[in-house]
């Protein structure tokens, strides 16, 4: 292994731990929803709560499972070390992240207060984790942009 793979390999290694924690929570998500549709158990929200009703739930999940494959294909390289910074695919994804991250904070605001009557606004849990895929984009994105090489 080279030295730029090597400091590569470490880099990446750094960001895997947060990633990982990342993809947990989403699994949760994924998992707590159906499971709530299950069962009646004061630990879990009702099954309605988990999403704000824009899709119809069966395609939600399979969306869902193609978001937890691409987090962990790409969880998997950082931890592997076969993940290697470009700056302007971290430029990108610094900025849908950052507009994402925002976004959800405008509407979790919203839902608290003004539009607290309408579901999308007033549905807290998906918006925590919509919170938690862009923080995904944003450790990806920083990822790149600050370890890629500068372009001329």
């Amino acid at each position: 292994m080279s030295t730029e793979q090597t400091m590569t390999f470490n880099l990446s290694r750094r960001y895997a731990p947060w990633l990982w924690l990342l993809i947990g929570l989403f699994v949760f998500r994924v998992i707590a929803q159906p499971l709530a549709l299950l069962t009646n158990t004061k630990f879990l929200p009702p099954f309605e709560s988990w999403h704000s009703g824009v899709l119809p739930y069966p395609a939600l999940f399979v969306i869902q499972i193609l978001i937890l494959a691409w987090l962990t294909y790409t969880a998997r390289r950082f931890t592997t070390g076969t993940i290697f910074p470009h700056r302007r695919s971290g430029t990108l994804m610094l900025i849908l992240g950052v507009t994402y991250f925002a976004t959800m904070l405008v509407r979790f605001a919203l839902g608290a207060t003004l539009l607290a009557e309408q579901r999308w606004f007033a549905s807290p849990l998906p918006t925590f984790f919509h919170l938690v895929l862009a923080s995904f984009l944003l450790l990806y994105g920083h990822f790149h942009f600050r370890h890629g090489p500068k372009e001329s």
